[in-house]
């Protein structure tokens, strides 16, 4: 007869010795203590006589206070617990469980190990629970499964209390750190210091939205003028968007300028154009968005009122290596200014510079001769000769003098012969007036143009001035510079005190500021945009202007500059298209040119040492087309498992998908945001989603928007119906009109 054998009932892992162990070791030595701390928790006691003794003992600890048979018992009186654990007599039994604490760590991690199996076998019982109630959705359960075991690995169990005491502590920490730190960024660093200033950086447990309107660009109107930070030339910005190439300059973050080259050249189409009138003169075209650096920060133009203070260069260092004939120069300055030379120092100068460009002219035989002046003119010899000859060749010199500019190859001489060319033009067009602190120059030139190209070169010198139409004006605080880097032929007595003047503080300055005159729009024009990698701004129009390619440059920083582990669930774009436009930024290539092909040999080596640097760096990218919220948790999870995770970056909110069913779209895009935030109090990182803006925006009078501005976008030619007349309308043809009309649309009941 077959014996029936009774299953026994299972005990949960646990080991009891062990637990004494931690306990005894913890009596014997104050530094177990705090080992054990560090590894395991009350609740990890399977005894609960064992996490009570545990409790008072760290409760000891933290006070500072002696943690011994005597104060331990004492305590446990004073709580009225001594009974319950067994009474003293069990409490000095601990001290006989180990002889030494020099294994505490050990018999730590057993206990924690047995904790954490108990813990599984409670999450499963869970799982098997729910699996059999079948109250939810699949989807919804298996995230629920998931959730209870990486809460497991993770070590962060949720409670449904938490003293406050221990959050106070933990909180007290964290203030001692930053005490200790001093650091302005306690978060993840985004690599812009006004964004890193207001936010401290992006803090574990935030969502962030990062919204604009599609095709929102921050432009410059197409015949902005930008300097070439290596040969002094300055080209228009829609030249330099046709030749994907230019050498800018830019601020960096100690307010330096520095010499760097866009990544991308952005071509944004038609769009209203704004001209913004400075104290100096100055003047730049932009869009309504495009941000300008005040002394609180990187703000949009439509924030700024005239008063403003904007940041402009005090000085652009840079010359160029044409080396024309000193003659030639001379005359040129003469001729550019408009004016014959009045008094008898300078008609004598002026004299002896058309002599001298005559003989050069005359000089050069058969194609030197075609090539320079004598190319201008056929015959005549002499000053009048030299003279004609001159402003046939440079452009800017004829026509009405209205119309009168600098010819383009000025702005690319060399230091000594651009300063000749200046001092010449200025003793022409000048006048000195006043005495030592009060001294100052006026200048009446031919054109508003050319009084701002001139104040634009005197910049080069480190020479600040301030035009208003056709004058310009050097003030006191600038006239030792201009004097010693300069000079005015006629005025050498000068010299001497500029030399004798005291080196402002000012003259190593690179910026200053410059207050908002006047805003006015201007009109619809072509514009176009510049990326610029790692500092996202450049000098335009003699005015420092923002861009950036945002989000990408965000996820760059962290992972190259910070080694933060980055996670990018691209939805939109495949993650080849993603790393180029990394590669391209990193590298500071046109981006056009990586998509083409037709790059130069000069590249290779900038991208051989850009993918150095990227594959070395933590970014993680995942291009899948439809994902939902569960999906990109169950990934992000794993992904922190195995790698950790500082930063995670969602492009666009809008592509993402449910994992329940809503009654409408909108619905869908709330129920989305919610599951997102979510996600990055379950991780405890800061997650960026990127998302496309309602043109309900526009209707307000800042601007800015608000949480019921994140609505689904839709194409130009979806069709709506007029709601009184049945007449058929794109969004496309509706979007620049003011009077919309009445629309059919579902209310809540569905009709």
């Amino acid at each position: 007869m077959a014996t029936r054998v009774m299953p026994l009932e299972r005990v949960p892992p646990q080991s009891l010795e062990a637990e004494q162990g931690v306990l005894g070791s913890m009596l014997l030595e104050r530094d177990a203590i705090a080992k054990v701390a560090e590894i395991m928790r009350g609740d990890d006691f399977y005894r609960d006589a064992h996490r009570r003794i545990f409790e008072v003992m760290l409760d000891l600890f933290e006070r500072g206070e002696p943690v011994d048979l005597i104060t331990v018992t004492d305590r446990l009186k004073a709580r009225g617990q001594l009974e319950d654990v067994g009474g003293a007599a069990y409490v000095t039994s601990l001290l006989d469980a180990v002889p030494t604490a020099a294994n505490v760590e050990y018999y730590s991690r057993l206990v924690l190990q047995k904790s954490l199996l108990r813990l599984l076998i409670a999450a499963g019982t869970e799982i098997v629970s729910m699996g059999f109630r079948e109250e939810q959705e699949v989807e919804v359960l298996l995230d629920q499964a998931e959730k209870l075991v990486y809460g497991i690995a993770s070590r962060r169990m949720t409670q449904d209390f938490m003293p406050i005491h221990e959050v106070l502590q933990r909180t007290f920490d964290q203030i001692d750190k930053r005490y200790q730190d001093k650091g302005m960024v306690t978060g993840v660093p985004a690599g812009f210091v006004d964004l890193d200033r207001m936010t401290a950086g992006l803090q574990p447990a935030d969502l962030v939205i990062v919204a604009a309107r599609p095709a929102m660009g921050k432009c410059l109107k197409f015949d902005a003028e930008i300097l070439d930070a290596q040969t002094g030339a300055v080209s228009t910005i829609q030249e330099l968007v046709g030749a994907r190439r230019a050498s800018l300059f830019s601020l960096d973050e100690s307010m330096r300028l520095a010499v760097t080259a866009p990544s991308q050249f952005v071509d944004d189409g038609i769009k209203p154009a704004f001209r913004v009138q400075l104290g100096s003169g100055r003047a730049v075209e932009t869009t309504l968005s495009h941000p300008f650096l005040t002394p609180t920060g990187w703000r949009a133009l439509h924030d700024l009122t005239p008063g403003t203070l904007v940041a402009v260069p005090r000085r652009l260092p840079v010359f160029g290596s044409v080396d024309l004939p000193a003659a030639e120069v001379r005359l040129l300055a003469y001729l550019t200014s408009g004016r014959l030379p009045a008094s008898p120092t300078l008609a004598a100068d002026f004299a002896d510079a058309a002599a001298a460009a005559d003989a050069v002219r005359l000089a050069q035989p058969g194609e030197g001769r075609r090539a320079g002046l004598g190319a201008a003119v056929s015959g005549g010899s002499g000053a009048a000769g030299a003279v004609e000859a001159l402003r046939a060749r440079y452009v800017g010199l004829a026509g009405s003098p209205a119309m009168r500019f600098i010819p383009p190859e000025v702005f690319v001489l060399r230091r000594e012969k651009l300063a000749l060319f200046l001092n010449r033009l200025l003793a022409a067009a000048g006048t000195v007036a006043g005495e030592d602190d009060t001294l100052s120059l006026e200048a009446a030139l031919l054109s508003p143009r050319l009084a701002g190209q001139v104040q634009h070169l005197l910049l080069r010198f480190g020479v600040p001035a301030v035009t208003d139409g056709v004058h310009l004006r050097v003030p006191p605080a600038s006239m030792a510079v201009l004097i010693r880097e300069v000079g005015l032929l006629g005025h050498e007595r000068l010299r001497r005190w500029a030399r004798n003047q005291q080196r402002s503080l000012l003259d190593d300055v690179d910026v200053m500021w410059d207050p908002i005159a006047a805003i006015e729009e201007i009109g619809a024009y072509q514009v176009y945009d510049l990326s610029v990698p790692v500092t996202h701004n450049f000098v335009a129009n003699d005015v420092c202007v923002h861009n950036t390619t945002f989000c990408l440059n965000i996820a760059q920083h962290a992972a190259l500059a910070h080694k933060l582990p980055v996670a990018i669930f691209s939805l939109e774009t495949s993650n080849e298209q993603v790393v180029q436009r990394m590669l391209a930024s990193e590298a500071e290539v046109d981006g056009s040119r990586l998509r083409t092909g037709f790059f130069n040999d000069s590249d290779w080596p900038k991208l051989a040492n850009a993918m150095a640097r990227l594959s070395e760096a933590p970014i993680f990218i995942d291009d899948s087309a439809t994902i939902n919220v569960i999906e990109m948790r169950a990934k992000a999870r794993k992904l922190k498992a195995e790698h950790g995770l500082g930063l995670l970056i969602i492009d666009y909110l809008q592509m993402m998908q449910s994992y329940r069913r809503t009654e409408n779209r909108t619905q869908e895009i709330s129920e989305i945001a919610r599951s997102t935030k979510s996600l990055a109090k379950e991780l405890n990182v800061p997650v960026i989603a990127i998302s496309q803006l309602s043109r309900a925006v526009e209707m307000l009078g800042n601007r800015r928007p608000q949480l019921s501005h994140l609505r689904e976008c839709v194409t130009g030619d979806t069709v709506v119906w007029d709601a009184d007349t049945g007449r058929r309308h794109t969004v496309g043809e509706l979007a620049g009109r003011q009077d919309w009309p009445r629309l059919l649309s579902l209310d809540q009941d569905g009709k």
